[in-house]
């Protein structure tokens, strides 16, 4: 019996449809019998969950009565959680105003927040308090508006001044599309968070009279050209025709020439990257399974031809990485091991990592060139608490943990002997947050549950060691203070992170150090530029790091493709090898990510404890990842990535990792996962819109043309001809084949199975839009703010849009694309029946206009541009013409022929979703 065998997925409604249960089998080696595992969610009248238990305490509560939920949650009339209860993260209280805005916030370590607000329900200040911990206002926010602020900076109604617990960021000129194009943050005298006085004349004696200022120079879609950084350091940002990155030059401050750091960013159709050119000349080229996109190869060679990396991926039917192999190192033999570097992966039925394998460091002393094999073993309790860890090979690191008995917080054996229940207990904090990383090595945290510092060495007679962290308003880590005692002297390294840019000093080595950092695609570059004496000799040193598929460090070259050092990893993060020919002044490594000197890595809302394979307190975002928060990468470390310590997605996955590249949060996948109220309503529109296109083939169908029809294709596409309809090539013809194909798409995104259609949280310029992916399909992404406000006609009209993009690939020539907009706006949730009954007509008349002047070029990215000489040029063909090869061509063609105005408009999406709409009952 395999592994996955009679190991499925079950999913439980209750009778509103709403998920009362989940099951799961769980088998780790062929021919173990299974285990169930089920996660268990109690609803309320209105279908909210107010308890929520995960597999291991719902199995728990069988047996013990005292068994507590993992999460139990208090509502509001809106259902908006009123109070939260969590196992792993603690009670957390919070009062919301009459507008759903936050006023104070309570939790568990005794912590109150109060947040005031203007007239338009901004904040406007930020108060905090805790045990022990006096009041203190930790923010103040400043908006511009006549008397306070420019209006020739676009100043108006932007936020211009915050005062954080970092110090003071100053938003001094907006681009007229919105983005801030400049700003100047001033950091504290002291590196401790501020008590903000509300005068500013006050607040600006807490702060260092030197500014750093960032500039960004922005195009008109709002991407970013060009930015100056604090030490006048500029990066400039060549960009593709349809906007994506094509290469990146660099000028240090002073310096006359730039320096070509990426260029020549090529992709394929499905925007994937298939090539770059770093600036030492390194080319990095990838390929793709043709038949669903995944990622195949990662080749890189110097420009001299030598291969410094050559990865080959191996995947199992579901998608999951079965082997890593890189053919740019030799198969070696090192004390009678042979030594293969192919690393390997294999998963349990739920697919979490069980075991893996791959190369190490040898004996200790061996130098780089003693390697040895290992074999991983993960065993996993029913949370998803990785609780024994067993290594095969010449390094040693294994470990047991063990759980709490009532929640997911663990801590390692000490000794060959388990903690018990009042020693788990002791190492966290009431809300989750660990005091102790090891033996003598303390956490402290702030009143917002943020790392605040780490005793490195303690003392009983003379100081700590430690290092202390300073974050943002956003949560983002902006100042790191290492203070150490060396011969009764007291040492300081400092890092400030600035945009692109990192200040890094030491009083005891003198030296200052100014780290420009460059994401160049699929690579990274980092700069140092030594304001002291370069400890080498030689300034402004380019190193160029080269990754894997997780954004893990492995090779770093200079700027004549030297190698600085390479790096392989085990599945969790921390390092198997590592060669160092040269002093490389790496931080960042594991997963892209800075390693701290306390060797937790840095991933800007949490910090990841590498040898325990866990995350140092409770996912602040909640249970986006699961109910355990504790939990890495949902045991997945292979497939999964993490870019902001709050929630993981697969990184193989092109849905996933395109919405966190665009900071989207995907909030339900799947009409039958929805919240009650927007599956109730998303339902509802893809229902309206089906009934539309079925009534639209209906009518098209007919042997004789209504006259209502006939007037509908007459004022929307200047169709007169009817006498043909039926005839295979008729516009008609071809307009019903259209409705017929789009009805059996949006028959099938109503199947509860269908996965396509998925609910954000906002779309930044969109109400919805058509997500092409090579490997899974197409998808429907909706905005959850659109389905609030809108009303029912409008979204099925916006449903049936986003379905004629989404019935075909992208790439084909008979795509659907957006040539025209017929902007007549939406209608509200409250619009009478007349303002429907004027809407639908608006669209008819928007339609009409839309046949007098020709579609604007410009405003087309490539792939449309393609699709449209396409659409004009195919009908060109077929009337004997010739091609029409210049804009001006084009438009005399769509106005001059009605052929072609139809053609274009049956590959309108807009066109489409109006045509239906007009056969709304």
């Amino acid at each position: 019996m395999g592994i996955h065998s009679k190991t499925p997925s079950l999913a439980v409604n209750d009778p509103r449809g709403l998920a009362i249960l989940t099951v799961n089998y769980w088998r780790a080696d062929a021919g173990m019998a299974s285990e169930l595992r089920i996660e268990r969610t109690l609803r309320d009248v209105a279908g909210r969950a107010v308890k929520q238990w995960d597999a291991r305490l719902w199995a728990l509560q069988a047996t013990d009565p005292q068994a507590p939920a993992s999460l139990t949650s208090v509502h509001a009339l809106n259902d908006s959680a009123l109070r939260s209860d969590s196992t792993d993260a603690g009670v957390q209280v919070q009062l919301p105003g009459l507008a759903g805005e936050t006023l104070f916030n309570w939790d568990s370590r005794g912590t109150r927040r109060e947040i005031e607000y203007d007239d338009l329900l901004r904040p406007v200040a930020v108060f905090e308090e805790g045990t022990g911990v006096p009041r203190r206002c930790a923010e103040r926010l400043a908006y511009g508006r006549p008397g306070a602020g420019d209006a020739q900076c676009n100043q108006f109604g932007q936020l211009i001044r915050h005062d954080d617990p970092g110090g003071s960021v100053l938003f001094t000129q907006f681009a007229i599309t919105g983005q801030c194009s400049e700003n100047t943050r001033h950091f504290t005298l002291e590196p401790v968070a501020a008590d903000w006085p509300e005068a500013i004349v006050d607040r600006q004696k807490l702060l260092e009279r030197e500014g750093a200022t960032t500039q960004w120079r922005h195009a008109p879609l709002q991407s970013v050209l060009e930015q100056l950084d604090a030490r006048g350091h500029r990066q400039v940002f060549a960009l593709t025709l349809d906007g994506r990155l094509r290469g990146v030059d660099v000028r240090l401050d002073l310096q006359a020439q730039s320096h070509s750091v990426v260029s020549d960013i090529r992709y394929n159709a499905q925007g994937q990257v298939i090539q770059e050119t770093a600036g030492n000349g390194v080319l990095t080229a990838l390929s793709y399974r043709p038949e669903d996109g995944r990622l195949l190869t990662r080749h890189v060679q110097d420009k001299l031809g030598n291969v410094l990396q050559h990865l080959l991926y191996a995947y199992d039917p579901m998608g999951n990485v079965t082997s890593i192999e890189d053919q740019a190192l030799p198969e070696r033999w090192f004390a009678n091991q042979r030594i293969e570097p192919i690393s390997r992966y294999h998963y349990d039925s739920l697919y979490q990592l069980s075991r893996a394998s791959g190369w190490e460091a040898g004996a200790a002393g061996g130098g780089p060139t003693a390697l040895a094999n290992y074999t991983q073993d993960y065993r996993y309790d029913a949370g998803g608490n990785l609780l024994k860890l067993i290594h095969v090979g010449e390094q040693n690191p294994c470990h047991d943990l063990q759980a709490a008995r009532y929640s997911n917080r663990c801590l390692p054996w000490r000794n060959g002997v388990p903690p018990d229940e009042a020693a788990i207990g002791a190492a966290f904090d009431a809300r989750g947050n660990l005091l102790l990383l090891d033996q003598g090595r303390q956490l402290q945290w702030n009143l917002r549950n943020q790392l605040d510092s780490v005793v490195l060495v303690s003392r009983r007679s003379d100081a700590d060691d430690r290092e202390c962290y300073l974050y943002d308003g956003a949560g983002q880590r902006v100042r790191k203070t290492g203070v150490s005692l060396t011969n009764s002297r007291s040492l300081l390294a400092e890092v400030r992170y600035l945009p692109a840019l990192e200040l890094r000093t030491n009083t005891g080595t003198g030296e200052s150090l100014q780290v420009i950092t460059v994401q160049t695609g699929l690579n990274s570059v980092r700069v140092l530029h030594w304001q002291s004496p370069p400890p080498t000799g030689s300034n402004d040193l380019y190193r160029y790091g080269f990754s894997d598929h997780l954004g893990s460090t492995s090779i770093e070259l200079d700027a004549e493709a030297n190698l600085i050092s390479r790096e392989h990893f085990y599945p969790s993060g921390a390092t198997a090898w590592v060669d160092e020919p040269e002093v490389s002044y790496k931080t960042v490594r594991y997963s892209g990510k800075e390693r701290d000197a306390t060797g937790l890595y840095y991933y800007g809302y949490r910090y990841y404890v590498p040898w325990l394979q866990r995350w140092l307190n409770p996912d602040p975002a909640g249970i986006v990842d699961g109910l355990n928060v504790f939990r890495m990468l949902r045991n997945s470390p292979i497939n999964r990535h993490d870019e902001n310590g709050t929630s993981s997605y697969d990184v193989l996955n092109e849905q996933e990792s395109f919405a966190k590249k665009k900071n989207i949060k995907i909030i339900s996948k799947g009409l039958d996962s929805f919240p009650a109220t927007q599956r109730e309503a998303t339902s509802e529109a893809l229902e309206l819109g089906l009934e539309w296109v079925t009534n639209a083939e209906k009518a098209l169908s007919q042997p004789s043309l209504s006259s209502s029809t006939q007037k509908i294709l007459t004022m929307m596409f200047d169709e007169h001809d009817f006498s043909s309809a039926g005839e295979k090539d008729s516009f008609t013809s071809l307009l019903l084949a259209d409705m017929q194909e789009i009805k059996s798409f949006m028959t099938m995104l109503l199947d509860k199975r269908n996965q396509q259609v998925v609910l954000v949280d906002q779309l930044p310029g969109a109400d919805a839009l058509a997500f092409n992916t090579a490997n899974d399909g197409n998808f429907i992404w909706v905005s959850q703010s659109y389905i609030e406000r809108s009303h029912g006609v409008s979204q099925a009209r916006t449903m049936v849009h986003e379905a004629a993009h989404a019935m075909r690939r992208n790439n084909a020539l008979n795509f659907v694309n957006d040539f025209m907009y017929l902007n007549f706006g939406e209608e509200g949730r409250a619009a009478s029946k007349e303002e429907i009954n004027d809407y639908v007509l608006l669209g008819r008349l928007s339609s009409r206009e839309s046949m007098g002047s020709a579609p604007d070029e410009s405003t087309f990215k490539a792939r449309t541009l393609a699709h449209y000489k396409n659409a004009v040029n195919t009908v060109l063909e077929k009337l004997g013409k010739s091609p029409a090869t210049s804009p001006r061509k084009r438009a005399d063609a769509y106005i001059g022929q009605v052929k072609v105005r139809q053609n274009v408009a049956r590959r309108n999406a807009d066109s489409l979703s109006v045509f239906a709409m007009q056969f709304r009952r």
